[in-house]
């Protein structure tokens, strides 16, 4: 049995006063998984697609070195087919990357492999919003089987 301290309770009677103020940056990325719950899965959306794999690559704003790389293989009956990646900017506000539309002609072009590069639509931060763009890089390499 835990003993009770006064004060113990203080931050949830503060938190149910005053909730947590959300930014810029909350709001959207609260938004993008509300779109992402709503969206229909790969295998629902491409019924003809039967795998999918990718390399993603992604670069800082002048593109020169990777900052990071990923491959992954897709499970179709779970992932969405609204089919994007997040920046690798923690601050940026409104980007990210969205590969649906690349995904949905290489489906329907019934291409096995998609190469590309997509920049970040965002903001590099909520202090820079309306004035310097996020501009981070991802380079991508679909792989598809039908």
């Amino acid at each position: 049995m835990s003993k009770n301290f006064p004060g113990d309770n203080m931050a949830t009677n503060f938190s149910a006063k005053y909730p947590a103020k959300i930014g810029a940056r909350g709001k959207y990325l609260l938004e993008e998984r509300e779109r992402i719950k709503l969206a229909a899965s790969l295998a629902e959306t491409f019924p003809k697609l039967k795998s999918l794999s990718a390399r993603l690559s992604y670069f800082g704003p002048f593109g020169r070195s990777p900052q990071s790389e990923v491959k992954c293989t897709f499970n179709l009956a779970h992932a969405k087919a609204l089919f994007r990646f997040a920046c690798p900017n923690n601050e940026c506000v409104g980007g990210n990357f969205d590969l649906s539309a690349a995904l949905a002609r290489a489906v329907a072009q019934r291409r096995g492999t998609v190469n590309g590069e997509v920049r970040c639509q965002g903001w590099q931060s909520k202090a820079t919003i309306d004035q310097v763009c996020c501009d981070h890089v991802l380079r991508y390499k679909l792989t598809l089987g039908y």
